[in-house]
């Protein structure tokens, strides 16, 4: 009853929105900070909207939210405003069989915000624990570079290099070799006469093994002869492969896995140092004369000296 009223009891005639809304809050003896602040409408927005400034608004779905609230506060029929917001403006009426349908759009609440944040973080758990689970089950992951196939060479070298996954331990023909903090791994290899079978291993730390071999057919190369004066060492790797280091005069000769069947003769004029990860599977033959084994298998023997006699 009384909304209908504040247009049918004015003294002054009202032609706009804006006179309207100024007349129904000076009824109500309010201020329009106090309205802003009831309402949450911007005092701006609140200021042009009753001087009919509606370029300076921003788009219509606000300003229809602003009269709705405005209705609310004001206790008025929001549709008395809108028609005349629609008139003033040159909008067409719709009708409510043409009225098209409003998408809700959802509100971001803090109970929403707490729902999708556990949601999130239970996703993040589960993705982890699959991964944890996947490294528990899968094998760890290994790639050989070099060679990328087999083949056959001139010589008795080769280099064997890839990757492998960060952790994992990696071995050729059962001789443990150096893996870096990224995975990537290189070794020299001392190749016996022939057909060589090289194993390549990964082992992660829950025991899954990953394997790639490669087959090597190496060409025989002849055996240098010993200078007089000098000391000559002839290292033969069997029945397992071994690490080898090599230092002759003060130079590193070998540095790297030597497969079960290889062999290697060095010659210094003054010195040799012999060094094994696999004492039981090195044979040395010292100018000469055959002294067996260097110790017992899987035993490091370090820094052995040969001299010239």
């Amino acid at each position: 009853m009384a909304e209908a009223a504040l247009f049918q009891t004015k003294t002054v005639k009202i032609d706009t929105l804006g006179e309207y809304l100024v007349l129904v809050r000076k009824q109500l003896n309010l201020d329009l900070k106090t309205v802003s602040l009831l309402s949450q409408i911007k005092l701006s927005y609140l200021e042009d909207l009753e001087a009919g400034n509606y370029s300076k608004l921003p788009a219509e779905v606000y300003i229809r939210g602003f009269l709705k609230s405005l209705s609310q506060l004001y206790r008025i029929k929001e549709q008395i405003l809108i028609d005349q917001y629609e008139k003033e403006r040159g909008i067409e009426p719709i009708t409510q069989k043409h009225k098209p349908k409003v998408r809700t759009e959802s509100v971001l609440t803090p109970k929403t915000l707490i729902i999708g944040s556990s949601l999130l973080i239970g996703l993040v758990a589960l993705l982890y624990v699959g991964n944890q689970v996947r490294s528990v089950l899968a094998p760890p992951f290994l790639e050989i570079v070099e060679p990328g196939s087999d083949l056959t060479i001139d010589g008795n070298s080769l280099v064997v290099s890839g990757k492998t996954e960060i952790g994992a331990d990696v071995f050729i023909n059962n001789q443990q070799v150096l893996a870096d903090s990224s995975g990537q791994f290189s070794e020299n290899l001392l190749l016996s006469p022939g057909l060589n079978i090289v194993e390549i291993s990964s082992q992660n730390k829950f025991g899954k093994i990953s394997k790639i071999t490669r087959q090597i057919n190496s060409q025989t190369q002849t055996v240098p002869t010993t200078p007089p004066s000098s000391v000559n060492i002839t290292i033969n790797i069997g029945p397992g492969s071994a690490w080898v280091y090599l230092e002759a005069d003060g130079v590193v000769v070998q540095r790297g896995t030597m497969l079960a069947g290889s062999s290697r003769t060095v010659t210094a004029k003054i010195d040799i140092l012999l060094t094994s990860a696999n004492a039981g599977s090195t044979v040395v033959v010292y100018n000469g004369k055959d002294l067996g084994k260097l110790g017992r298998e899987g035993e490091v023997i370090r820094n052995v000296e040969f001299r010239s006699q």
